[in-house]
């Protein structure tokens, strides 16, 4: 997915952000995967990087995952990093799922998601399927609907999280990768997150459902 199209996507993610976000979410519904046969001022507003654009709904116009690509797993579906986008502590990134087999697959939900540490041990990190866990009302969930993906074809996931430390009992919190299932019966695969998944004091992130891109 080259930049504007991730930035259509992951743009409003990152507006409209308090100093105290919202403390618990509901549990995440079980995603499934399946093979197919055929007047008032409104709250101050967080900048955005400079190279933002204003949220365009469904991602368009993906690149591919390149030639340095991890080889396509047994079920089809692979998953990549997307480039990490930052502004005032408010980290997000993109998800990439490609389906690189030959068979058309539909994913439904959201990813599963673990956090984990330096030497792959998994870090006490609370996950969310509701974006205002991590970010005020204004991040856009996206209801959680069906997505099927022909070959050749992607999806993909926001992800958000805040690198906000206000707690000195504790030390920051240093993700190095993500353990991703795409969905029950897929295996999961390990994202590294450039600059990794870095938390703070806050333990916790938050991962919105799997969306169709656009060619």
């Amino acid at each position: 997915m080259n930049r504007t199209s991730r930035n259509h996507f992951l743009a409003a993610l990152l507006i409209a952000c308090s100093a105290v976000p919202v403390a618990c979410a509901r549990p995440a519904p079980a995603p499934t995967v399946r093979d197919q046969a055929g007047g008032r001022p409104g709250p101050a507003a967080e900048p955005l990087p400079t190279n933002a654009v204003p949220y365009g709904g469904t991602p368009s116009a993906p690149a591919g995952p390149g030639p340095s690509a991890p080889p396509c797993p047994r079920e089809g579906l692979r998953v990549t990093a997307e480039p990490v986008e930052g502004a005032m502590g408010l980290r997000s990134m993109g998800i990439r799922l490609d389906n690189c087999g030959t068979v058309p697959r539909t994913v439904e939900g959201h990813p599963g998601l673990r956090v984990l540490g330096e030497k792959g041990e998994p870090l006490d990190v609370t996950v969310h399927d509701d974006l205002t866990a991590v970010a005020r009302s204004g991040a856009p969930n996206t209801p959680a609907r069906p997505v099927t993906l022909r070959p050749g074809a992607a999806a993909v996931a926001a992800v958000l999280w805040r690198n906000t430390y206000d707690d000195t009992r504790r030390p920051p919190l240093l993700g190095r990768r993500l353990e991703v299932t795409p969905a029950p019966g897929v295996r999961a695969q390990t994202i590294e997150p450039e600059g990794g998944v870095d938390l703070g004091s806050t333990g916790r992130l938050a991962v919105d459902s799997w969306q169709p891109v656009r060619r």
